[in-house]
């Protein structure tokens, strides 16, 4: 239902127009709507109420309703807050890459779309600000529409308003913006960046995750001679400093950052409002291999739990447990493959910070990418090139690269292997 006079209510008030029995639907990360999650936790008894989302920031505030049992949750992003619930079945996790989650969220049907959005313009249109990869989605399948104002929230140039008749109530946030904070650089992280910079081809678009290596590549950049750099995929903070270098272009007829989710501090939300640089896209645009393929030189730059000496890459799975999602990975290591001159690299260290662990290793748990879809690994101690190469040529590959207290024994297993 749309109201083409929304009002603004209390919290609890807004939940109420959730019925029995509802999908609720939030927006993830820096947009995610806290008061009504908070709001989660002390209206879901008696509801049977199924939550989703993807990646959340913070303490997850709904999950003692979930523990009690009122509330059902499911993600297809695992953070370290609710990692031990999806181990004991608690809740639940969806393997589903990025592109794909809309189609699912039409399978599932939407009840209730949550989001945070800014206080309207003299038109009545609300940007999403900082998250748009599926909420947009959410809020066009949804029957219920509940917006969260947040007067701090960036306005974003892309494809992130919405008119104020689309909603069926407003609250107003009693939380500040969620915010994510950049992973300190390691001698480790800055080497990887080094050998990763040096792969790189001039005038690149670059997607990178997030992460203490990814955030080392972008501080590279900055020092780096590779003329005008451009990214897809996630922003971050790092990309302010390199704007403000000139290292980012600040025109021309696209985006210099095109991305579904700005993942950051108030330094990089500073930078995204009302800047037409940066363009905030739902995943049918920001995660479509299909439009990211006609980008010329497009580099994936995605890190990993562990990879196997057949170049298989495992970025979900930790010692059985599931600590992350598939994300958008997969997307954008499809999209470089089709690029002219595109590139698909995985880079992580060569071993847990004591040495103790390889992350280079004869099986991996889970397969997040294939070996087929990978060009280059990188860790501290070099690149392996791997496209075009022999399954025996890229087993000695990655074996050079890994740790060398690890070495003979990945030898000996990819012998058994042979």
């Amino acid at each position: 239902m749309n109201s083409p006079a929304a009002r603004t209510v209390d919290p609890v008030a807004a939940l109420e127009l959730a019925p029995d029995g509802a999908h609720l639907v939030a927006a993830p990360g820096c947009g995610a709507p806290t008061t009504l999650l908070h709001t989660l936790n002390t209206q879901a008894a008696g509801h049977n109420w199924t939550l989703s989302s993807g990646l959340l920031l913070g303490d997850y505030p709904f999950l003692d309703a979930v523990r009690a049992g009122h509330l059902s949750y499911r993600t297809w992003h695992v953070m370290a807050p609710v990692a031990g619930l999806v181990a004991d079945g608690t809740a639940a996790f969806v393997p589903v890459r990025a592109s794909r989650i809309a189609a699912q969220l039409q399978a599932w049907g939407v009840d209730v779309a949550m989001v945070r959005v800014t206080p309207p313009d003299r038109h009545g249109y609300h940007s999403l600000g900082p998250s748009a990869g599926y909420s947009l989605d959410a809020l066009r399948l949804a029957r219920v529409r509940i917006g969260e104002v947040d007067p701090e929230l960036p306005w974003t140039f892309g494809n992130t308003t919405v008119h104020e008749s689309v909603f069926d109530a407003f609250v107003d946030t009693a939380d500040a913006t969620p915010q994510y904070g950049s992973a300190k650089p390691s001698p480790v992280s800055n080497r990887i960046a080094e050998h990763i910079v040096d792969l790189l081809p001039r005038n690149p678009t670059l997607q990178i995750g997030i992460g203490s290596i990814p955030e080392a590549v972008v501080n590279a950049l900055a020092d780096a001679d590779l003329g005008k750099i451009r990214f897809t995929g996630m922003a971050t903070d790092e990309m302010v400093e390199l704007f403000e270098r000139g290292v980012i272009p600040a025109d021309g007829d696209q985006p210099a950052i095109l991305s579904p989710e700005l993942m950051g501090t108030r330094r990089l939300m500073r930078f995204a409002d009302r800047n037409p640089a940066l363009a905030v896209h739902p995943s049918s645009t920001a995660h479509n291999a299909d439009v990211l393929a006609r980008t010329p030189r497009l580099v994936s730059i995605n890190t990993a739990i562990e990879v196997d000496v057949n170049a298989q890459v495992n970025s979900e799975v930790l010692r059985g447990r599931q600590i992350s999602g598939v994300g958008g990975s997969l997307d954008f290591v499809d999209a470089a493959s089709r690029s002219a001159g595109g590139l698909r690299v995985i880079a992580l260290p060569s071993a847990t910070p004591d040495g103790s662990h390889p992350r280079i290793v004869d099986s991996v748990a889970a397969v997040t990418i294939p070996r087929s879809m990978v060009d280059v690994v990188v860790t501290e101690y070099g690149v392996a090139r791997l496209d075009g190469r022999s399954v025996a040529e890229r087993q000695q590959a990655l074996i050079a690269i890994a740790h060398p207290a690890h070495r003979q024994a990945l030898a000996s297993a990819a012998e058994v292997m042979a």
